[in-house]
């Protein structure tokens, strides 16, 4: 009889904690990938992908040394913003999954140009005048 009772109040236990987590909400960022960005990095095969509102997408390809980043950026959205001096910016919004230590802010600079010392993308001339005049969002991806 004893034994009975354990098996009993262990499965219930078990029944409990299981409906428990169930009812849990999770918090994981919601991404809904269409619509939400205008332009595309594909960063390893360094080619931007700028999507018009009208007309056919433009891909532009930057595989000159003094483009791209030192440093991988996260994927994800990115929002395009401006920063103090009123150059543009990428700002990682809470969806975005940042490393321990990595910036909220990239710096965009055109290729060749000189980096402030923070953390900076560098992108063709011809697309990065493109991204600062039509776009809200940049998805970076491999």
């Amino acid at each position: 009889m004893l034994k009975h009772s354990l098996i009993a109040l262990f499965t219930s236990a078990a029944i409990g904690a299981g409906s428990l987590a169930a009812a849990t909400p999770t918090y994981e960022p919601l991404y809904i990938f269409d619509g939400q960005y205008t332009a595309t990095l594909k960063q390893h095969s360094h080619r931007w992908q700028l999507q018009p509102l009208r007309g056919d997408e433009v891909e532009v390809s930057d595989h000159a040394k003094d483009c791209g980043s030192p440093k991988p950026i996260p994927n994800g959205l990115w929002i395009v913003s401006q920063d103090a001096e009123g150059r543009p910016q990428l700002v990682a919004p809470s969806v975005t999954a940042l490393p321990a230590g990595f910036p909220q802010h990239v710096a965009l600079r055109a290729c060749g140009e000189k980096a402030d010392g923070d953390l900076a993308l560098f992108v063709p001339a011809v697309a990065l005048n493109w991204i600062n005049a039509n776009v809200g969002s940049v998805l970076i991806d491999d």
